[in-house]
């Protein structure tokens, strides 16, 4: 489907297919560069002295393949029927959402470091406290035992809050949706969360119990996690450009969706 993308693009090009200066990969090897970057997040000298070529080479590699991954590969099921159709009124949104396998959907999200803007506003927007780093914030919602993406925010400032973030969320989505999240998320609308402790005060054993069967539940969109960042990509410092940031995470979402659906 990449290969496809890449040849209709450019209906408007001047000279013939074909023309212009000779790349001296083939689609399928360029495509390879890009999903190897992706993975691994090499330095453009490390990838270019991989596979014999030069960083300006590698580097044209990449951002020539990543927005036909990113179009080929939706990050969520909400994106993938947004591109069958071009606008999905809420109420078939509602119906093919009552359609997915029952139980409450999963919740969470992850920060990744950026480097330092230079702008001393964004400083203080993208500072986390919490990490102690500049940060931007990415969402995950999935079905019951994390066999899909449903939804994915991408992008977010570091510092805003989960609850926050998934308040605007929940207010694009049917209200009769339910979720469950760990802390972050108490006092959300539909979403179970665990118990807390009370000050100076214990959690009953039934409370134990029901906290950790609803840890065995949530365990599932951690493991979605975890496999986004196996792509080193979306774990380590982001060094592209912040324009490619939605792209690049994206195009991660959607392998990893593709690599959940076929194992």
């Amino acid at each position: 489907k990449v290969a496809r993308l890449a040849s209709a693009q450019h209906p408007e090009r001047q000279r013939q297919a074909g023309g212009g200066v000779k790349k001296s990969a083939n689609l399928v090897s360029r495509l390879l560069v890009c999903l190897l970057y992706l993975r691994q997040h090499w330095t453009m000298q490390a990838l270019a002295e991989t596979i014999g070529a030069s960083e300006a080479t590698v580097w044209n590699y990449i951002h020539e393949m990543l927005p036909y991954v990113r179009q080929a590969l939706p990050a969520s099921l909400l994106e993938q029927w947004q591109q069958e159709c071009s606008s999905i009124e809420r109420v078939e949104l509602e119906q093919r959402l009552a359609e997915l396998p029952e139980g409450p959907m999963l919740v969470d999200s992850w920060e990744q470091p950026i480097p330092r803007p230079s702008n001393e506003d964004e400083q203080a927007e993208y500072y986390s406290g919490k990490q102690k780093e500049h940060t931007r914030k990415n969402q995950v919602i999935t079905l019951p035992k994390g066999i899909d993406l449903v939804d994915v925010v991408i992008g977010e400032k570091g510092p805003r809050s989960d609850s926050k973030l998934f308040e605007q969320t929940q207010a694009e989505l049917p209200e009769a949706l339910s979720f469950i999240g760990d802390k972050a998320y108490v006092g959300r609308r539909n979403t179970t969360t665990p118990d807390k402790k009370p000050p100076k005060g214990e959690l009953t054993q039934a409370q134990k119990d029901f906290n950790c069967s609803l840890s065995q539940q949530r365990v599932y969109v951690e493991h979605v996690i975890r496999v986004i960042k196996i792509f080193r990509v979306a774990k380590e410092e982001f060094r592209l450009r912040a324009q490619m940031y939605e792209v690049v995470i994206g195009c991660v979402c959607g392998l990893v969706r593709l690599r959940v659906q076929y194992g």
